[in-house]
């Protein structure tokens, strides 16, 4: 039996080329394949296999650099035990790029660290920065204590996320989701329905995550009883698992889902795409309205039948007191200051007192001929 090899490019008859390296990914063994255009070259193939052994190839932490003080930080059992560890760890892999992981962390000036600041918010939103700031910060204060030298805190502080309604109308989103396609072409000649259109029917009517479904599987479906228990979320602070309620259009939704036997295969980035094509359709090129938009409008919109965060909390999986919830009150609060305004108008008009007696009749306006008379006598 022939050995396999593991490094290579593979040709078959009428298919395209595919170049295959395999590297380490998180201390396993996995293979990295990528398919190339007929007719290219293996020059450009092979300079993809040492490009991708150089992605994954083994960092070398230097003693008491940058680097190690960032393992040391992450390696700490408080922060270890984090639900956002995986987020922090992120945000100090961009950090250790920018500065330099080689050099000691002693050599990081406030100018270094306001230089990179600068040049991300020269493209990224400000609370994208501001959480990059945070993490680096939080490094500096849990290895050096809170009273240290922190040349992380003289820097620019950019605005921190706040609530804000991102609601889109129901009417809106139904058309949204009509102007998608509903079929795609597998190959010439043969279509199947489309998965972005079943998939995002199911977040209008439920309002989870594309992340959250895609990690649900066919048992967590209580068909019965119109429930689906949804996982646990490492998003933000965290979730626990949860008990998804189907309306009745939610229902009939998620059965086209699992007609479809989409369970943990699609690309939630896929269906993003595909439905903000069609929100340019409906909507232009400029709208902002994207697929997390559809969360945004249930809470929304259960928010305005409630007039309780905490239910709306529930219904989306949130955990208790999350800050995230309020926002969902904004997109409701135009119809609630209408409210409260008309029931002061009503009030206040209750207050007046009635007239009972008829106003006095106006004295009739001279016309210029009697004023002509009074200027002659």
């Amino acid at each position: 039996m022939p050995r396999r090899r593991h490094t290579g490019i593979i040709r078959l008859p009428g298919k395209k080329p595919k170049a295959y390296v395999a590297v380490r990914v998180d201390g396993k063994r996995q293979q990295r394949a990528k398919r190339f255009p007929i007719g290219t070259l293996d020059s450009v193939m092979l300079a993809w296999i040492e490009k991708t052994r150089d992605h994954y190839a083994p960092v070398i932490v230097a003693h008491g650099s940058f680097a190690e003080d960032v393992l040391i930080y992450l390696a700490l059992p408080a922060v270890a035990a984090m639900r956002s560890v995986k987020q922090k760890a992120a945000h100090l892999a961009l950090w250790v790029a920018a500065l330099g992981g080689d050099r000691p962390r002693a050599s990081i000036t406030r100018d270094d660290i306001e230089a990179v600041l600068q040049a991300w918010l020269q493209t990224l939103a400000a609370p994208t920065v501001y959480h990059r700031r945070t993490a680096l910060q939080s490094l500096y204060v849990a290895l050096d204590g809170p009273h240290a030298d922190n040349p992380v805190r003289r820097t620019t502080c950019p605005a921190a996320w706040q609530p804000r309604d991102q609601s889109v109308p129901f009417s809106t989103l139904v058309q949204i989701l009509a102007a998608m396609p509903d079929a795609r072409y597998v190959r010439r000649g043969i279509r199947q329905p489309s998965a972005a259109k079943v998939i995002a029917a199911v977040l209008l009517h439920t309002g989870v995550r594309g992340g959250d479904l895609l990690a649900v599987r066919r048992p967590d479906v209580n068909w019965s009883a119109a429930t689906v228990q949804m996982p646990r979320s490492d998003k933000g602070q965290g979730a626990a698992s949860w008990t998804l309620r189907l309306t009745a259009e939610g229902l009939a939704a998620w059965r086209a889902f699992d007609l479809a036997n989409l369970y943990g295969a699609f690309d939630p980035a896929a269906v993003s795409h595909s439905y903000k094509r069609a929100c340019r359709r409906v909507l232009g090129d400029d709208t902002p309205v994207h697929l997390y938009s559809m969360r945004h409008s249930v809470g929304a919109d259960v928010y305005r039948e409630t007039k309780d965060l905490a239910t709306v909390g529930r219904l989306l999986g949130h955990t208790l007191g999350s800050r995230v919830t309020a926002q969902y009150a904004r997109g409701a609060n135009a119809d609630v200051d209408r409210a409260a305004l008309t029931a002061l108008s009503a009030a206040r008009a209750a207050e007046v007192p009635q007239q009972t007696t008829a106003p006095p009749a106006l004295r009739p306006a001279r016309t210029r001929r009697d004023l002509r008379k009074v200027s002659n006598a």
